[in-house]
């Protein structure tokens, strides 16, 4: 299973009593294993290329992206080559040299046929994003799409960051299917956010629409804007197709705006988003302010964002006493929850030999679960998690996600737990972080011969 995908779905209650356009909700790219919605597409280009036989790969693009296939490419043993072209100073200050290729003598308007030409030459899988592999790309993220009504009924609208336009086409790919199998009555309305110059989808979407009050800001070339100035793509008619079909718009962002909301995030929701990948909640912010939203399900995919969570191990007990560990446990659990006996033999458990574990934000208690050491080194899992829970209201945070990750740390791996047969959301969370279905356990209930 990828170790991408099926990052949380939060709802944002704070952003609901400040906006009032009815539900948002956030989905939280920023919790794939390298923090960035472009995780999917790596890992699937990554996988598609050791199916290729290939041992090497050049990639190139947004910064984000080329992050996300390295880190994916590490993984999987892949050497890597970045071009750097002329302009591109920032690939010299951010990143190794010896991964690079001096390509600043070739030409702008033949940089594409000559990193194909080097790319065949020298046995390379060409992994250039807005170039290659378009349809792996739109694939991977037309996941996002499903994940969103996999937990959501009649969504009215969704806002995405755009630049070469991969999100958009993957999600109305996703929404036209569901909707062709009738899993979904319409499809939501796609809000594309990006720069007011410089983007050539954008360009194309004024002129077919004869706007006439487009706003004009004055635009730099930095790190707020530079990913977003698109001159060539091949999905041009695709993404304008999606804007249409869906009664869609595409909405400008000013660097203001983007700093703006990044910060209104924070205080609001307690979400880390950087500003330059703020632009589909700026645009968001930005038409409901305006009161061009009606009443709905809002949905705002973050590329980068993720929830402000710190997970502590406890020390000792007298960091926090074994009643209030026990009160936090029942309370978390609710219908999962065990008899008092059972779980306070858990607790006695892990504050000997295992491990409990805490999540807050904010410094208030968001999550907790109880790992258990079950005595053995080789017969099974040396250890056991024995219950993890979060707050009511908390769900979709990436909470009991990022207590997984420090539980696996901590146990070396050596790790089991138990889930129930119909329990299909946790069984999913579960097989993200490697977790897989060895066998039914069975319990005796019968009399005692």
């Amino acid at each position: 299973m990828n170790k991408s995908g099926y990052t949380p779905l939060m709802r944002a209650k704070g952003l609901e009593k400040i906006l009032d356009v009815g539900e948002i909700y956030l989905k939280l790219e920023g919790d794939n294993p390298y923090g960035h919605k472009y995780d999917r597409i790596g890992e699937l280009l990554v996988r598609d290329a050791i199916s290729g036989g290939f041992e090497k790969l050049i990639v190139d693009g947004p910064r984000a992206f080329i992050h996300s296939v390295l880190a994916c490419a590490e993984q999987a043993d892949i050497s890597v080559k970045v071009p750097l072209f002329k302009g591109q100073m920032w690939k010299s200050k951010s990143m190794e040299k010896d991964i690079l290729l001096d390509f600043r003598k070739v030409k702008q308007d033949e940089q594409e046929s000559f990193v194909s030409g080097y790319c065949e030459e020298g046995g390379y899988y060409n992994c250039v994003n807005g170039y290659y592999n378009r349809h792996l790309s739109i694939t991977a993220l037309e996941a996002i799409g499903e994940e969103i009504c996999e937990k959501l009924d009649s969504i009215t609208s969704v806002f995405v960051q755009l630049s070469y336009g991969y999100t958009v086409s993957g999600l109305y790919g996703s929404f036209f299917r569901l909707w062709a199998k009738g899993r979904i009555e319409h499809y939501p309305r796609i809000f594309s956010c990006t720069i007011p110059k410089g983007n050539t989808i954008y360009e194309d979407y004024k002129r077919i629409n004869s706007i006439p009050d487009i706003e004009e800001y004055g635009i730099r070339h930095n790190r707020y804007t530079r990913d977003l100035f698109i001159d060539n793509t091949q999905l041009l008619e695709k993404t304008l197709e999606a804007v249409k079909d869906t009664d869609g718009e595409i909405i400008t962002v000013d660097e203001t705006l983007l700093k703006e909301a990044a910060a209104l995030l924070k205080t609001s929701e307690h979400i880390s988003l950087t500003a330059e990948e703020a632009y589909s909640f700026a645009g968001f912010y930005k038409t409901a302010r305006a009161g061009k939203l009606k009443r709905g399900v809002h949905v705002i995919v973050l590329n980068n964002g993720k929830t402000d969570i710190v997970v502590n191990r406890l020390q000792k007990d007298a960091e926090m006493s074994r009643e209030t560990i026990l009160s936090y446990v029942r309370t978390f659990l609710m219908e999962y929850s065990d008899s008092i006996e059972e779980t306070s033999d858990a607790i006695d458990n892990a504050l000997s030999s295992g491990a409990v574990f805490t999540a807050e934000i904010d410094g208030r208690m968001e999550g907790i679960a109880i790992v258990v050491r079950m005595g053995f080194e080789d017969f099974i899992p040396r250890y056991h998690l024995a219950y993890i829970g979060t707050r009511a209201g908390r769900k979709g945070r990436g909470i009991a996600g990022k207590l997984i990750e420090e539980i696996i740390q901590f146990s070396g791996g050596s790790l089991s737990l138990h889930v129930d047969l119909d329990n299909s959301r946790a069984k999913k969370l579960y097989e993200k972080f490697g977790f897989v279905h060895m066998y039914n356990r069975m319990i005796y209930k019968g009399d005692l011969l």
